[in-house]
């Protein structure tokens, strides 16, 4: 899951966003914001969908792995 919320980290930085923004957009507290992105705590479906909606990319690119793709690519 670490490699999945790295991506998700590298799009907030990349629409120059804090997690305070991100935070507000699922309607959690900044704290709880920080819990899930650094995997302490799990995303709800509805938290996951309300990011992946925002930055135009599928729920599956933000947080599950393609082990098939993965497969492929290191062969």
């Amino acid at each position: 899951m670490e490699a999945k919320l790295n991506k998700l980290k590298g799009l907030i930085a990349q629409n120059e966003m804090t997690h305070a923004d991100i935070a507000n957009l699922i309607d959690v507290a900044p704290n709880t914001f920080s819990r899930k992105i650094n995997g302490r705590t799990p995303f709800t479906l509805p938290e996951a969908k309300d990011i992946a909606d925002h930055f135009n990319v599928t729920i599956d690119e933000l947080f599950f792995y393609n082990e098939v793709a993965k497969k492929e690519q290191t062969a």
